[in-house]
């Protein structure tokens, strides 16, 4: 397990700079084939949501004798979750079965294609509200924030443990901000696409091998 986490954190690395260096080379080929849609990046952020849902549904399975309904409850929503985001990166498999979108989404998507991220509502950007500012805020509480407080306040490690929720290591905490300062490098107007799929890998990371990790454990339970 850790060789193979590693060499996914020297995968992520890899795409990043990749990202960069095509992006300064030749900025068309780094829009129009490696961060295009449905291309390597996009089809390897979709793979890291699959393999953190199966994971959220697999620990359910093993943990329901030991754990508690709130816990359980929150470990199918995260793969709940999960399994949207895959949904919405490949529009539902609209563009791989050829499904025609329906008027609402032709009129109301940015794209034209049957996703919530790309909706705008009342001339507002969906993806740029909800999946740009909303989720950049979370995103701050939780690695930065929530990691604090758990160590520090009992009573909200109490409660994180409960919900089942996985916690960053400092090293998932470095990890992210050295991506996001490597993609702040990326020329033209896809940048988000490589965020994207390292910020969903290092989550899929963090989830598979959290901060809190033996709540996760069945060896921690007694039998």
């Amino acid at each position: 397990m850790f060789t193979l986490e590693r060499f996914t954190y020297l995968l992520v690395l890899i795409v990043a700079l990749t990202g960069v260096i095509g992006s300064h080379v030749d900025v068309t080929w780094y829009e129009g084939t490696f961060a295009r849609e449905d291309g390597f990046v996009e089809w390897l952020t979709v793979l890291g949501l699959l393999i953190g849902c199966v994971l959220c549904f697999y620990r359910v399975s093993i943990l329901k004798p030991f754990r508690g309904k709130l816990f359980l409850f929150c470990t199918i929503i995260l793969g709940s979750l999960f399994f949207f985001g895959a949904g919405e990166e490949i529009s539902w498999g609209q563009r791989i079965f050829g499904i025609q979108s329906s008027d609402f989404f032709l009129t109301h998507n940015s794209q034209g294609e049957t996703n919530l991220h790309n909706l705008i509502v009342g001339g507002t950007k969906i993806n740029k509200l909800i999946f740009g500012t909303i989720l950049g805020i979370l995103i701050g509480f939780y690695f930065l924030i929530l990691p604090f407080l758990y160590r520090k306040i009992e009573k909200v490690k109490n409660i994180v443990n409960a919900m089942g929720v996985p916690l960053p290591k400092y090293f998932h905490i470095g990890a992210y901000l050295l991506l996001v300062l490597l993609t702040e490098f990326i020329q033209g107007g896809k940048k988000g696409e490589v965020l994207e799929f390292g910020g969903v890998w290092i989550f899929v990371l963090m989830t598979f091998v959290p901060f809190n990790r033996e709540i996760f454990s069945r060896k921690s339970f007694d039998r």
